[in-house]
C-alpha cells in the first residue's frame, strides 16, 4: 500500500504542478502531494530501519518430540567456547532421519532435563505489526521479523541426554553388556519364564474357549511367545541402559 501511496502521490504532484492551469490551486495541490511523497518516503525508510508501525511481540510454540534410538536426546557443543549447542531429536517417534536443530545468532537451544512430557518450547520475540492499519499500509515492505528465540527441548525421566560420541560409547557398551548376560543358564530361565507365562495365558483362553480347536491353540501359542519376547526384551533394554548410564555417570 505505502509503494501505491508514494506513485500516487509522485504522480499527482507532477500533474497538479504541470498542468493545473490556476496557478494558485496548482501551487497548494502540488505541495500537498509533495509532502505526501515525502511523508511515505520517511514512512517507509522508518519500516525499514526503525520498524515504524510495528512492536515486538513474544510467541510460544509447544510442540511434542520424540528421542531418536535407545531413549535418547544428543546435543553437541558448538563454537569455540562450546557454548552454544546443536540438538539431535525426532520430530515424531516413526522418524527415521534425526532432525538436527542448530543454534544461529537469533537462536538459542536449551534442554531441560526430567519434565512431565518430551516436548520443544519455543519462546520467540517478533517484530509484528501494531493494527491493521500498519499492516495493510506496510504489508508489501516489512515482513514479520523474528528478533531472537529460545528452543528448549524437555524431555522426560528416562530419556538420556548425552553427545554423540558419548551415544557411540553408549551403544557398544550395551551391545557387550547384552552379550554378557547371554548366558546358558541366564537363557534356559528366560526360556521357563516363556513358556510358563505363554501356558498361563492359554490357559486362560482354554476355560473361556473349552473347544478351541488345535489349530487355534497353535496361533495363541506363537502371539503369546512373541509377546513375551517383547517384554523381555523391552525390560532388558531398560534395565541395560540404566545400568550403562550409571557406570557413565548419565543422568
Amino acid at each position: 500500500m505505502i509503494f501505491l501511496l508514494l506513485t500516487v502521490s509522485v504522480l499527482a504532484f507532477f500533474l497538479c504542478w504541470n498542468l493545473i492551469p490556476n496557478q494558485k490551486v496548482s501551487n497548494v495541490t502540488g505541495v500537498f502531494f509533495a509532502i505526501l511523497s515525502i511523508l511515505s518516503v520517511l514512512a517507509m525508510m522508518g519500516n525499514f530501519k526503525y520498524h515504524f508501525g510495528m512492536e515486538q511481540q513474544i510467541i510460544v510454540t509447544r510442540t511434542e518430540i520424540a528421542p531418536v534410538k535407545q531413549m535418547m536426546i544428543l546435543k553437541q557443543p558448538v563454537g569455540t567456547d562450546g557454548s552454544e549447542q546443536a540438538v539431535i531429536y525426532n520430530k515424531k517417534a516413526s522418524q527415521k532421519k534425526p532432525t538436527v536443530a542448530k543454534p544461529a545468532m537469533d537462536t538459542k537451544n536449551v534442554i531441560k532435563e526430567n519434565a512431565s512430557k518430551n516436548q520443544l518450547v519455543t519462546k520467540g520475540t517478533y517484530w509484528v505489526y501494531k493494527n491493521d492499519f500498519y499492516k495493510v499500509l506496510f504489508g508489501f515492505a516489512q515482513k514479520h521479523e523474528l528478533i531472537k528465540q529460545t528452543k528448549t527441548f524437555e524431555v522426560e525421566n528416562g530419556v538420556l541426554v548425552m553427545t554423540p560420541d558419548q551415544a557411540k560409547q553408549f551403544g557398544a557398551k550395551m551391545k557387550a553388556e547384552a552379550k554378557a548376560m547371554q548366558t546358558p543358564e541366564a537363557m534356559a530361565a528366560a526360556k521357563a519364564k516363556g513358556a510358563e507365562f505363554v501356558q498361563g495365558k492359554l490357559t486362560a483362553d482354554m476355560q473361556k474357549n473349552p473347544k478351541m480347536s488345535d489349530a487355534q491353540k497353535q496361533k495363541l501359542t506363537k502371539k503369546y511367545a512373541a509377546e513375551f519376547q517383547k517384554q523381555v526384551k523391552a525390560q532388558s533394554m531398560a534395565q541395560l541402559s540404566q545400568k550403562v548410564a550409571a557406570e557413565m555417570n548419565l543422568k
